[in-house]
C-alpha cells in the first residue's frame, strides 16, 4: 500500500506575539468524573512520529500517559485524568525553530483518538499546553502538554479500547530579546510511524450493576468468530467534549481581561494575613489582578568558573481590579481594642500605584522565584465596638503602604510589601509551586505603619495603631490560573466566554 506523503509544515502569521502568553500557561490536573469510579488504571504509551516540518519530515518520539477506570458500566461517563502528551524533538527538528531566532518556545498538541468498541468507533480530540522550554540543550527538545479531554460514554458491554491516531503540533517560538519569531507560529502535522501502535487503554464495560464485561462468545453485541460485527451506529461510543467553562461564582468580583493586549493575563487570588496584634487571621476576600507579561529573556550566569547557569528571565506589571477601582473587596476583619473590648470592622487594601512581577526560572538548577511587589494601604471602615457603631469618618487608613524587608537593598524603601512564589522541578521532572503564567501560593511579612485620620470629632488613631500596627504580619495568598485573555485559543478552558478565570481558588493559611 503507498503510503499517502505528509503534508509539510505551514508557517501561520499573527498580529502580534499573542501566543507567548498562552505558550506559559502550565495547567492543572483534570479531576475525573464522579460517575467513573470502580478503581483506576494508570497508562503509558511510547509511540513514534513522522511530523512534516518545513524543511523535511523528522522522528518524533510521543508519550501519552493517562488514567482511565479500571472497569466501567454502560452509560457512564468515562473522562480520561491526569492526561500528559510528552513529545521529544530530535535536535534536527529544533534546529528549525532556532533558525528563524527562537530561544524557547511553547506547544499546543491536538491528538486524535479514536474510541472503538464492538466494531463501531467515534473519534475525540484530545488537546494539551504546554510551557515554554529553552531550545538551547543538547539532545532536542522535550514538551510535557496537559488538558482536559472529552468524555466517553459506552452504550454496550463489552471492551472499549482508546487508540491515539493523528497529531498536530502547533508551537510558537520566541527570540531572545522576548519578542515572536517571523513567522510567529508553525503547525506541524505528524502521522504514526509504519506499524506503530497506537493503543492507550482497555476499558472494560459491563452492564449497571456492574458485573463482568462479557467474553466476546457471550456478548450479545460481539461479532461472532471470523464474521461481520453486528453493531450500528448507534452502538457506536458517545464522545462529549470538556465541560464548558462556567461563569465565575458568586463570591468572586467581575475580572474580565484586556482583549485587546495579546500579553494580557487575569487572575483571581485569596488568602489570609494573620495581624500578630490581632491574635488571629484575617481573610483577604477574592480579589481581581490584571497583568501585562513583560517579554521574555534568557541569560547564561557563570556561576563559577566555566560553570553557567541558564535562566528565563520576565518582568511583567500588573494592578488590582475592584468594580474599577483599584483595591481589594471589602473583608471583614475582628481586633480588641482597648485590649479586651471585641471589635469588628471592614478592611480594605488600596494600592498607590501598579504591581512588579519579576520572575527568575534557573532551569539548570530546577527551580524558580518570582517576586511580587505592591504598594497597598490598608483602609479601616464601618467599625463596631462591642456591636455598638464607631464612626471613624471615611478616610481612617495606614500612614503608607504596608511594607516588607526587601531583598534588594537597593528598593527596601519601606513602601510596599514582597510577596515570594517558588518553583521546583522534583525527581519526576514536574514543576511545581508558583508561577504567573500557573498559579500557586505566595508568602510575605508585613508591617503595618500606624493609622491616620479615624475619627469625626474625636481622634482614634491612637486607638487603631495600638490594637493593629507593628511588625512581623504573615501573609499566604494564592493565586488562581489566570485567563490568557488576550488569546483567543483556550484549550484548557482556563477563561470564560467573556473572558474572565474560571479559576477561583481557595484561600491558604
Amino acid at each position: 500500500m503507498t503510503r499517502t506523503p505528509v503534508p509539510a509544515g505551514r508557517w501561520r502569521s499573527v498580529r502580534s506575539r499573542g501566543a507567548v502568553a498562552a505558550a506559559t500557561v502550565v495547567l492543572a490536573a483534570i479531576v475525573p468524573g464522579a460517575d467513573v469510579a470502580l478503581g483506576d488504571q494508570r497508562t503509558s504509551a511510547e509511540l513514534a512520529y513522522t511530523c512534516a516540518f518545513p524543511a523535511g519530515p523528522h522522528p518524533v518520539k510521543v508519550q501519552v500517559a493517562a488514567r482511565f477506570p479500571a472497569r466501567a458500566a454502560t452509560g457512564a461517563a468515562i473522562r480520561p485524568a491526569e492526561v500528559t502528551t510528552s513529545v521529544t524533538l530530535p535536535e534536527a527538528a529544533v534546529a528549525e525553530l532556532t533558525g528563524l531566532r527562537a530561544a524557547t518556545t511553547g506547544a499546543t498538541t491536538r491528538l486524535t483518538t479514536e474510541v472503538a468498541q464492538n466494531g463501531a468507533a467515534a473519534q475525540a480530540l484530545w488537546l494539551g499546553t504546554a510551557p515554554s522550554v529553552p531550545l538551547t540543550s543538547p539532545g532536542g527538545a522535550v514538551f510535557r502538554a496537559t488538558g482536559d479531554v472529552p468524555t466517553v460514554t459506552a452504550n454496550s458491554p463489552g471492551d472499549l479500547t482508546v487508540t491515539a491516531a493523528g497529531l498536530t503540533l502547533e508551537f510558537r517560538p520566541v527570540t531572545t530579546e522576548g519578542g515572536a519569531t517571523d513567522p510567529a507560529t508553525l503547525s506541524v502535522p505528524c502521522t504514526p510511524a509504519p506499524g506503530a501502535k497506537g493503543l492507550l487503554a482497555t476499558v472494560p464495560i459491563g452492564t449497571a450493576s456492574s458485573s463482568p464485561a462479557p467474553t466476546p462468545s457471550t456478548s450479545a453485541t460481539a461479532p461472532a468468530a471470523g464474521g461481520a460485527s453486528r453493531s450500528t451506529p448507534e452502538s457506536a461510543p458517545r464522545i462529549a467534549p470538556p465541560k464548558a467553562a462556567a461563569s465565575p461564582a458568586a463570591t468572586a468580583p467581575k475580572c474580565q481581561g484586556d482583549t485587546t493586549d495579546p500579553l494580557a493575563l487575569a487572575a483571581y487570588t485569596t488568602g489570609y494575613s494573620n495581624v500578630t496584634k490581632m491574635g488571629n487571621a484575617s481573610l483577604i476576600p477574592v480579589f481581581c489582578s490584571k497583568v501585562v507579561q513583560g517579554p521574555n529573556q534568557l541569560k547564561r550566569i557563570e556561576v563559577r568558573p566555566g560553570v553557567f547557569e541558564l535562566h528565563l528571565l520576565q518582568n511583567s506589571m500588573g494592578r488590582l481590579d475592584y468594580q474599577g477601582r483599584a483595591q481589594t473587596p471589602p473583608g471583614p476583619a475582628t481586633f480588641l481594642t482597648f485590649g479586651f473590648m471585641p471589635t469588628t470592622a471592614t478592611m480594605t487594601l488600596e494600592a498607590t500605584g501598579p504591581l512588579s512581577i519579576e520572575s527568575d526560572l534557573n532551569n539548570t538548577a530546577g527551580h524558580g522565584e518570582t517576586y511580587i511587589r505592591a504598594p497597598l494601604v490598608l483602609h479601616i471602615s464601618d467599625v463596631k465596638v462591642n456591636g455598638t457603631p464607631l464612626d471613624v469618618g471615611p478616610n481612617c487608613r495606614t500612614t503608607g503602604p504596608v511594607y516588607s524587608t526587601d531583598p534588594d537593598p537597593a528598593r527596601n524603601t519601606k513602601d510596599h510589601l514582597v510577596l515570594l512564589g517558588e518553583l521546583k522541578k522534583g525527581a519526576d521532572t514536574v514543576w511545581r509551586g508558583y508561577s504567573l503564567s500557573r498559579g500557586g501560593p505566595l508568602d510575605g511579612s508585613v508591617t503595618i505603619p500606624p493609622f491616620t485620620g479615624c475619627g469625626v470629632g474625636e481622634d482614634l488613631s491612637p486607638l487603631f495603631t495600638a490594637s493593629v500596627s507593628g511588625p512581623a504580619n504573615t501573609v499566604k495568598q494564592n493565586q488562581g490560573a489566570p485567563c490568557a485573555s488576550g488569546i483567543e485559543d483556550d484549550p484548557a478552558q482556563l477563561c470564560t466566554a467573556d473572558k474572565q478565570p474560571t479559576t477561583i481558588p481557595t484561600p491558604l493559611r
